[in-house]
């Protein structure tokens, strides 16, 4: 980036998801691993590996294509507050372009320009399609627009919700596994998909003025790569300079960080490509840093996982506690010396500063989101 930029703070929050609707229940489904994974009716799922997904318990949105927009609206509608939104910008990645139908004067699948109009936003709306790494994607966007005052504030998040399309082409390409997400686990078999939705509202913070008021994080850095050698597999190295480069954007180093919250899909390749990126930007640190995934409870929310999982960072740190990476026990034995989070609660980190969530997706997209405490 270039130009003057300001610092950017989280000031809000937007959640729906298999935790249920709301910041406080998504907090405590990540503390006590209990999450809704119902069978799926929707549509029939006959001889796939999976036969549930993670849903919104209680939800009585619209279906089908219309049901990423009804979740995205919930979420926004939560973190908007008593915000003036004449002028904020909103920014939403999924990973389905057929979420939102063809419209006059939209293009198909805006779902940014949709949910804006139902919740009366009048800034900028973009949609990103950066497959599971939509919602962090769109963060980093957002960081964009208002650091350089492109934006006075922004919505930023990701939602999807579990299509027929979406659900049987993974089963076909062998991804799902029978239990849904098992991070770093021996027993790992793949994944399990989940609907829901999660934004961040950011907003510039002076440091130095005494009446700032404080928010809930700072978001310090942002890097984003388009690098792999395997088209359903994310690289080890686009993953690691993806780190790096968020390093480098918020001014730290790699001994600042104080805790990582992994990808952690559940896929041995998944898995392993970014263990090996976390060992060669951390070193022989890497054992002493907490480390956690959260889909062991809540699946994998495919275009909306970057975004909760950066919601889970600003919630560790407010909180100054890390939650439990459920389901990885037996763990693999290649990250069998890694502080993994493997509690049956969370786990409390007074000092808790500074969180890095890595987000990847299919066709090599990697980000890195580092976020510190105010």
């Amino acid at each position: 980036m270039s130009g003057t930029r300001a610092t950017v703070a989280v000031t809000g929050l937007g959640v729906c998801g298999p935790g249920g609707v709301g910041v406080p229940a998504l907090w405590e489904a990540l503390t006590t691993g209990k999450a809704h994974h119902p069978p799926l009716t929707d549509f029939d799922a006959a001889g796939a590996t999976l036969g549930a997904a993670g849903q919104v318990p209680g939800h009585t949105g619209g279906d089908g294509v219309w049901r990423a927009l009804d979740l995205a609206e919930t979420a926004v509608r939560e973190a908007l507050d008593d915000v003036d939104r004449a002028h904020v910008a909103l920014v939403l990645g999924t990973t389905d372009p057929g979420v939102v139908p063809p419209r006059p004067g939209h293009f198909t699948g805006d779902l940014a320009g949709a949910c804006a109009e139902r919740t009366g936003l009048g800034g900028e709306a973009l949609t990103i399609a950066n497959a599971s790494a939509s919602g962090a994607a769109a963060i980093a966007v957002a960081r964009d627009l208002v650091a350089l005052g492109e934006a006075p504030a922004a919505v930023v998040g990701g939602a999807d919700a579990v299509t027929d399309m979406a659900f049987l082409g993974l089963n076909s390409l062998r991804t799902l596994g029978p239990e849904g997400c098992r991070p770093f686990s021996t027993e790992r078999r793949g994944i399990g998909v989940s609907e829901g939705a999660a934004v961040l509202r950011l907003e510039p913070y002076d440091e130095a003025a005494p009446d700032a008021a404080t928010p809930l994080a700072v978001l310090a850095g942002c890097g984003l790569t388009n690098a792999t050698g395997h088209l359903a597999a994310p690289g080890a190295d686009g993953i690691e300079l993806a780190v790096r480069l968020a390093l480098a954007d918020a001014g730290l180093a790699p001994e600042d960080i104080d805790f990582v919250n992994t990808h952690g899909p559940g896929t041995r390749r998944g898995d392993t490509a970014e263990i090996e990126a976390l060992r060669a930007v951390f070193g022989p640190r890497l054992t002493s840093i907490p480390v956690n995934s959260v889909k062991g409870v809540l699946w994998h929310l495919q275009g909306g996982a970057g975004a909760v999982e950066a919601m889970a960072c600003v919630l560790s740190l407010m909180h100054g506690a890390v939650t439990p990476t459920w389901g990885a026990e037996p763990v693999d034995p290649i990250c069998a010396d890694l502080d993994l989070v493997l509690e049956d609660g969370p786990r409390r980190l007074p000092g808790l500063r500074t969180a890095l969530s890595v987000s990847c997706g299919l066709g090599g997209m990697n980000t890195a989101l580092i976020f510190r405490r105010p």
